[in-house]
């Protein structure tokens, strides 16, 4: 069975809906705490979905834009054939009349065809996991080059921080490799912080209901001057 068809089981189910839907609220409400607040409605916002694992998650994110913006411009991609397929099936099907994008391509070559400072939103589910430090690293800058000036990330990342964590890390890792047959890289969370501080970003972490799954609210290290002007820090 595909990855596509495995991870379905998951993320195909009406909890999944209820999960992203509380995860793109919840975290866009983040954002908010880095003294940022989201311009939905600004003409031609445009917001890139990366790593959209199927069809139900993609319904989600662009149910969610769209009742905050009727005319966004959207941009899906993912690196699995049957994912894409899926998602250009529900958009013939649903979505037509929206300006949307589906792209298979892998996430290090966004700039081969998404122009600099020209995405207000990116949001993206468990992703950084795929990534090692290095390819993470290169990630991040990239996105931080597709950003507008007042653009913002957010996201669910595992991040581990102590032994018991590390032996959580260890399972999943083992179970994304004989399950669905992915290779999956931890994240210890000190490292990630100061990734995120290297890479010219800053965040508020938050709680899922997993133990080391976090949820990420993101923003250029630009904005954040303005809490250290006022004596704060997030980090």
């Amino acid at each position: 069975m595909s990855y596509y068809r495995k991870f379905r089981i998951v993320i195909g189910t009406p909890l999944w809906r209820l999960y992203l839907r509380w995860a793109y609220k919840k975290c866009v409400c983040d954002v908010k705490k880095l003294d940022f607040y989201p311009d939905f409605i600004k003409k031609d916002f445009t917001c890139l979905l990366c790593g959209v694992g199927n069809e139900t998650t993609a319904d989600e994110f662009i149910k969610f834009v769209t009742e905050r913006n009727p005319s966004p411009k959207i941009i899906i991609i993912d690196i699995g054939d049957e994912q894409i397929a899926a998602v250009k099936k529900l958009i013939a099907k649903k979505y037509l009349n929206l300006n949307i994008k589906v792209k298979k391509i892998n996430a290090l070559r966004l700039k081969t065809f998404i122009k600099k400072n020209t995405i207000d939103w990116i949001e993206t589910d468990g992703f950084f996991e795929y990534f090692d430090d290095k390819s993470l690293k290169k990630l991040l800058l990239i996105w931080k080059e597709l950003l507008t000036k007042d653009g913002f990330i957010t996201t669910r990342a595992c991040s581990s921080h102590g032994l018991i964590d590390q032996i959580i890390d260890k399972s999943r890792i083992w179970l994304g490799k004989v399950w669905i047959g992915v290779t999956l890289y931890p994240h210890d969370r000190k490292k990630l912080r100061n990734l995120l501080k290297e890479t010219g970003f800053k965040y508020f972490k938050g709680l899922t209901g997993l133990p080391t799954f976090k949820r990420y609210s993101i923003s250029l290290f630009l904005i954040a001057l303005i809490l250290f002007a006022n004596g704060y820090s997030l980090w």
